[in-house]
């Protein structure tokens, strides 16, 4: 006996394809062999286009956000951990005997036309350091007394 085996693939079928009788004929030799055929319905379903897109959405945003939230992070990492101590009210620096938490130096000779440096090292930093975060700074021009 030979036996062939042929695959037939149909690209579209629609509802209307479904009430309709095929007919498939094998011809070998002088035998000729007819089959009538009728499609029906698989059990296959496919994801519904909701749950796909939203799947797809998802699996596009998340990567996204991902690298978003490490650039933040690597961004303003000194602001967050200044951020987590006034929230948390946690200061590793407080028991530790030093009578200031950093010195501010900036070249005050060097007079520039705006005076941003000095503007920056006298009111700004003191400012947002020592009024909102609790920081303890030593400036020399306030700090230091004369000779010392």
């Amino acid at each position: 006996k030979f036996y062939v085996t042929r695959l037939l693939r149909i690209r579209k079928v629609t509802d209307e394809d479904m009430h309709h009788n095929f007919t498939c004929m094998l011809q070998a030799d002088e035998r000729t062999q007819i089959k009538i055929i009728k499609l029906k319905k698989g059990n296959t379903r496919d994801l519904p286009v909701c749950i796909f897109t939203t799947g797809m959405v998802l699996a596009v945003l998340f990567p996204c956000i991902a690298v978003a939230a490490v650039f933040v992070c690597v961004m303003f990492r000194v602001d967050l951990v200044l951020f987590y101590r006034n929230v948390c009210r946690r200061d590793d620096t407080a028991g530790d005997g030093k009578e200031y938490d950093a010195f501010v130096s900036y070249l005050k000779d060097c007079i520039s036309p705006t005076g941003e440096e000095r503007e920056f090292a006298l009111k700004i930093l003191p400012m947002v350091l020592e009024e909102n975060f609790g920081y303890k700074l030593c400036i020399f021009e306030r700090d230091v007394s004369p000779g010392g």
